[in-house]
């Protein structure tokens, strides 16, 4: 279910110390980003960064608020305040300002009709699937993801990781998710396997305007230290949507209609910072404890997060020709090609 929650929002004009250029940051500020779990957000402000904006976040009541981080009356972050009677208070001057980022309180003047202009820098955000999307513009050019059926179905188990920010652009993060032939050498300590190289590289792909799908097989292993232990699960079934630009949904299924769906959530901090937002489902494994299972998860996403951040270039090339490609990399050569439509001109990408 989405709940719109700010139709809106005020247009967030380009940071002034920005790891990107004025064009690039401004064809990604038009998109839909994952920014934080729900259940994270608490009364207290919180603070955080996306596209090398300050942001706070807070709960109002029922609803919430998100804006630049910055009190418009003498410039205070107030990620440093409180909330009040369902007030984002200013820690400055104690400004009230209530969900629509209106000031509703001057406490030196509680007479004064507060003008208009007095209003926070406030962020278009919808609540899906238990994160908070926002989009900087206001304007969104993608779509959020579907996660239909296991949002809506009881025998799937959801738990989560993060948000944690890694050291690595959210292009290098993305590309690594939908890329394949990793899994035989990356992963040799979880589940990957060599002789299963060749699986990885060879998949069905299609795209459209908002999504691109990989669909293949795999032959993994099942070390001693997996939390799973039945040998069944060898054998599996993956299919992939990245939802562009950078969110995943890999369903992997397994003899006996057993399935299990990994979403990766991905949003630039900067050019060369991603926060990850991991939400798993099983319809299985239901007698193993769930951290456990997080272990496991974290395990191998990990040995992802340990390779990412130490590729060089930190952001991917948009001219393909500064890296060699094989017929593995056809799924992350359309999605440069798809950065490139939308109009970005750097030579990297976030």
């Amino acid at each position: 279910m989405t709940i719109p929650v700010d139709s809106s929002p005020t247009t967030i004009p380009y940071p002034r110390e920005c790891t990107f250029s004025k064009n690039d940051w401004r064809i990604l500020a038009n998109m839909w980003y994952p920014l934080a779990l729900e259940s994270d957000i608490a009364d207290a402000p919180k603070k955080m960064k996306l596209l090398d904006v300050d942001l706070v976040i807070a709960r109002l009541g029922d609803g919430y608020v998100i804006a630049k981080d910055v009190c418009i009356h003498r410039g205070a972050p107030l990620s440093k305040g409180w909330v009040k009677d369902d007030c984002l208070v200013c820690p400055y001057h104690g400004y009230r300002y209530d969900s629509e980022g209106q000031c509703v309180l001057v406490p030196s003047h509680p007479e004064w009709k507060i003008p208009s202009k007095l209003k926070l820098q406030t962020v278009r955000h919808e609540i899906k699937y238990g994160l908070v999307w926002v989009c900087l513009s206001g304007d969104p050019i993608n779509q959020l993801p579907d996660w239909t059926p296991e949002e809506e179905d009881a025998n799937y188990r959801r738990f989560t990781l993060g948000p944690e920010t890694w050291d690595c652009s959210a292009g290098r993060t993305i590309e690594n998710f939908i890329d394949n032939a990793h899994f035989s050498f990356v992963h040799q300590s979880s589940f990957g396997q060599e002789e299963s190289a060749t699986m990885g590289a060879e998949y069905e792909f299609t795209q459209d305007e908002y999504t691109m799908t990989m669909e293949f097989d795999y032959k993994a292993t099942n070390p001693d230290d997996s939390p799973i232990a039945d040998v069944s699960q060898l054998d599996r079934h993956m299919h992939r949507t990245l939802f562009l630009p950078f969110s995943t949904r890999t369903a992997i299924s397994y003899p006996e209609g057993k399935e299990h769906i990994i979403h990766f959530n991905i949003a630039p901090v900067s050019a060369r910072k991603a926060q990850l937002i991991a939400v798993f489902h099983r319809n299985f494994d239901h007698h193993v404890p769930e951290e456990d299972l997080l272990a496991w998860e974290k395990k191998i996403i990990y040995e992802d997060k340990a390779i990412i951040e130490l590729q060089k270039p930190e952001e991917i090339p948009l001219d393909v020709a500064q890296e060699v490609h094989s017929k593995a990399d056809k799924a992350s050569l359309a999605f440069r090609r798809w950065l490139v439509n939308l109009g970005l001109e750097g030579e990297m990408s976030a």
